[in-house]
């Protein structure tokens, strides 16, 4: 069994490392944590996390690939391929809807992918997170997350 130099370790490290890229990026718009809260803010802790999810594909990449074997290792489902594009799309969303709006349309739209067929459901529970996010990071922790262009930020 020989494994190939470039192959599925290597485009999963591309694809996780563009992933980390974008989401550094989206960083960018964050505003800073207010003085008196302690540890990370709002900017600081995701950016260690694309930090640390960058590194990570940089070492996957460096791995080498097995070779393909259709019964050890089937291919890519149509539906992993479209929970990861709505991950990517999350990023641009942020910058126009904000961060409560993203969450919301992200948890309806990955759980309509994962198979959930009841609309009511769905809606409370993407409401429902959204919410206790808001809560939790906006009037306990005192943070303005990110809003988007469409919604003043």
């Amino acid at each position: 069994m020989k494994a190939s130099r470039f192959g599925s370790s290597q485009l999963a490290a591309l694809c996780v490392g563009l992933v980390a890229v974008a989401a550094f990026a989206a960083t960018y718009g964050f505003d800073p944590v207010p003085d008196g809260l302690p540890g990370l803010g709002a900017v600081e802790f995701p950016r260690l996390v694309c930090l640390l999810l960058a590194g990570m594909s940089v070492l996957l990449f460096l791995q080498q690939s097995p070779p393909h074997d259709p019964e050890t290792a089937p291919p890519i489902g149509r539906d992993a391929w479209l929970i990861f594009g709505a991950c990517l799309a999350a990023v641009p969303l942020m910058a126009t809807i904000g961060m409560l709006g993203t969450i919301a349309v992200f948890l309806v739209a990955v759980g309509r992918l994962w198979g959930e067929t009841r609309w009511p459901l769905l809606i409370g529970v993407a409401l429902s997170m959204t919410a206790v996010i808001w809560l939790v990071f906006v009037k306990i922790f005192r943070l303005t997350l990110p809003g988007g262009w469409l919604f003043g930020g």
